[in-house]
C-alpha cells in the first residue's frame, strides 16, 4: 500500500510540474486584440470575462498543442491595442464597463473603415455610423490613441466582365470625414493576394487583379491627390515597395512611441519578429485566435485571416 501510495503520489508531482510549466504566465506591455479576428465587434462578452479572470490562455494558431497563460493584470500590461472595422458594441460595453477598462494605462484603437462594398457585404453599422464610432474614440481617448486605416484597397472584377471595380468610390468622401476630426495619418495597404484569398473571391464570383508597381502607382497618384488636399498623411502596412513614392512613409501600427505618448510609460522599442518580415509593429502579444467562437463574422471576401469559407 506504501509503495502504491508513492507512485501515485509521484506521478501527480510529475503532473503538476508539467502543468504549470505549460502554463506559465507570460507577461506583456502591450496586448494585441486582435490581428486574427474582430474582438471589439464580435467578442465583447469573452473580453470582459479574461479582463476580470486575470488572464488568457492563448493556443498558438499554427501549433495547436501549444498554449500560453497571458497575464492581463494592470500592473503587466500597460497598453491594449484593438483592431476593428465597427465599435459599436466595445463602445457600448465601454460605457458599462469603464473602470474595468480605465485601470490599464492606455487603450489604442485601430479603425478600419473603408468604403462600403460588396466584399464587405456582412458588415453591421452604416459608413456614417462607423464614423460616428471613430468621433466618439477620439473625443473619449484622445486624437493619439487612434488609427485609422482604409485597408485593403482591392482591385478586381467580375466574373464574365471587363469592368475594373474598387472599393475606393467614397475614398474622398472618408478621407475629408476623417480631417475634420483631426486625424492627419492614413494607414493603408494593397490586398495581398494570398491563395485563399484568390479561390475565395473566385467562389464568390470576383477576380482580383494583381497589381505591379506601376499599377500600384498611378492609383496612389490619385490618392495622393486627395490625401495631401486634406492635409493626411499616408503610410504604408507591409509594403516596402511603395516607400519611395512621394510622401509615403512607413506605417508602425503598434508603435512604440506613440505607446509611449498614451500611457506616460516606457515601452522597448523591439520589432515583433512574429509578424511579417515588412512589419513595422513594435512587440506585443495577440490573444485571438482564426476558428471557433474567432471566426470572424464580417466575413469580408478579401480576408487574409479567415478560413477559406464560401
Amino acid at each position: 500500500m506504501k509503495t502504491h501510495n508513492f507512485f501515485i503520489f509521484f506521478f501527480y508531482s510529475i503532473y503538476v510540474m508539467l502543468d504549470k510549466n505549460l502554463l506559465k504566465t507570460i507577461k506583456s506591455p502591450i496586448i494585441s486584440c486582435s490581428r486574427r479576428t474582430d474582438a471589439p465587434a464580435f467578442l465583447m462578452d469573452w473580453l470582459i470575462k479574461i479582463i476580470k479572470q486575470g488572464f488568457v490562455d492563448v493556443v498558438n494558431p499554427f501549433n495547436k498543442k501549444q498554449v500560453s497563460r497571458i497575464s492581463l493584470q494592470s500592473e503587466d500590461v500597460k497598453c491594449w491595442v484593438f483592431w476593428s472595422k465597427d465599435y459599436k458594441n466595445f463602445i457600448k460595453y465601454y460605457k458599462s464597463n469603464a473602470s474595468l477598462f480605465d485601470k490599464y494605462d492606455g487603450i489604442y484603437f485601430q479603425f478600419t473603415i473603408n468604403s462600403p462594398s460588396e466584399m464587405e457585404s456582412l458588415m453591421l453599422s452604416p459608413l456614417d455610423i462607423r464614423l460616428e464610432q471613430l468621433e466618439w474614440l477620439i473625443r473619449e481617448f484622445g486624437i493619439d490613441a487612434v488609427s485609422y486605416r482604409f485597408d485593403p484597397i482591392v482591385i478586381y472584377k467580375k466574373k464574365g466582365s471587363d469592368k475594373i471595380l474598387s472599393n475606393l468610390d467614397k475614398f474622398e468622401y472618408i478621407i475629408d470625414k476623417v480631417a475634420k476630426m483631426g486625424v492627419e495619418e492614413m494607414i493603408f495597404s494593397f490586398c495581398t493576394l494570398y491563395p485563399k484569398v484568390i479561390k475565395r473571391m473566385k467562389a464568390r464570383g470576383k477576380c482580383p487583379i494583381n497589381l505591379d508597381l506601376t499599377q500600384k502607382r498611378n492609383i496612389l497618384s490619385k490618392l495622393l491627390e486627395i490625401t495631401n488636399k486634406y492635409g493626411v498623411r499616408m503610410k504604408a502596412c507591409c509594403q516596402p515597395e511603395l516607400l519611395d513614392i512621394n510622401t509615403i512613409k512607413q506605417a508602425h501600427c503598434i508603435d512604440a512611441k506613440r505607446i509611449e505618448k498614451i500611457t506616460g510609460n516606457k515601452i522597448v522599442q523591439k520589432k515583433d519578429t512574429g509578424q511579417r518580415s515588412d512589419c513595422g509593429c513594435t512587440v506585443s502579444r495577440d490573444i485571438g485566435g482564426y476558428e471557433g467562437i474567432f471566426r470572424c463574422k464580417h466575413n469580408c471576401d478579401y480576408c487574409y485571416a479567415s478560413p477559406i469559407k464560401k
